[in-house]
């Protein structure tokens, strides 16, 4: 845990340091003009958004891999993604304002019909992915629909969101959105028993006195920090799948995993956000399409060298 505290704290620093500009974090302590407070506070924004946005996916991610007995599950899994990718194009191409509003709607309402599906089969986790599965095909088609008859800077407009920009971060937003994360982190480490049991399988789980009410809370904590995180940057992959799923190959205790894995999460998105900022200044890359990017190869790398242990 001070390991990884250490490193986030480390790797903010010189994500504070980077930029298009030459100020560094080190300049704006020693120098007290306006302008360099003004940009330091600029990155600030977007590295703070950047890591409770990574927290709260690789939360999602720990409990959705436990609930759902699967280490390669992830906080999209369910069609959270979809519903909220369909919002956020209707807000987008109607010229609403509440893009974030539209795609947090449509997120939570995509997690409420799967929860009344996974109800009726007794929280089955095969029969939560295949309902996650299929909504989420329905979805990505109406979003290819509302494109079909919009115009093209819409559509820009919408795919730079879909691929997870955190250029739209505001101090405005950022208490709400990292007030709730916490919350709903603290609650799910209230329940880390209950996921180490749900991890070793539904009978196990149900003769250790775990019913459909705790797995619906756990449930719920995780889709409506998914909700929240792409209402806030757009649809950022990747981190809620492999994060978990390294800090798992460490040690598999939620009590350990839950804090490990937010920290880790926080401080993976940053990397990215940092990376997709500077790398072909002064133009930017979403922060989705670096975790994308560079997830897929490693996790190809993980799945190359790890065989034995998925």
């Amino acid at each position: 845990m001070l390991i990884v505290t250490a490193g986030c704290i480390f790797i903010i620093a010189i994500a504070l340091s980077i930029g298009a500009s030459h100020v560094t974090l080190l300049s704006a302590i020693t120098d007290s003009r306006t302008v360099v407070t003004q940009i330091i506070m600029l990155r600030l924004v977007r590295v703070l958004m950047a890591f409770v946005v990574g927290c709260a996916l690789a939360v999602s991610g720990c409990i959705f891999q436990a609930l759902l007995k699967n280490p390669l599950a992830e906080p999209y899994t369910l069609g959270v993604s979809g519903g909220a990718a369909c919002g956020a194009s209707i807000a987008i191409i109607t010229a609403s304002g509440a893009v974030s509003l539209y795609a947090f709607v449509g997120g939570v309402c995509t997690v409420i019909v799967i929860f009344f599906i996974a109800r009726a089969m007794q929280f089955h986790p095969t029969a939560i992915i295949l309902a996650g599965i299929s909504l989420g095909f329905v979805l990505s088609s109406s979003v290819l629909l509302i494109f079909a008859f919009a115009k093209p800077d819409s559509i820009h407009k919408t795919l730079m969101w879909l691929s997870g920009d955190l250029s739209m971060a505001q101090y405005q937003h950022l208490p709400l959105y990292a007030i709730i994360i916490v919350m709903l982190t603290v609650i799910a480490l209230f329940f880390h028993r209950h996921l180490d049991i749900i991890s070793f399988g539904t009978s196990f789980a149900t003769t250790h006195g775990i019913g459909t009410v705790h797995i619906a809370i756990l449930f719920w904590i995780a889709s409506l920090a998914t909700s929240i995180t792409v209402a806030a940057t757009g649809i950022i992959g990747f981190v809620g799948l492999i994060v978990p799923h390294a800090v798992r190959s460490i040690k598999a205790n939620h009590a350990f995993l839950l804090p490990v894995s937010a920290i880790a999460g926080g401080t993976t998105l940053v990397i990215a956000d940092t990376i997709g900022r500077s790398i072909v200044m002064p133009y930017e890359i979403p922060s989705g399409i670096i975790t994308g990017f560079f997830g897929g190869i490693f996790f190809l790398i993980l799945l190359l060298t790890r065989k034995d242990n998925l």
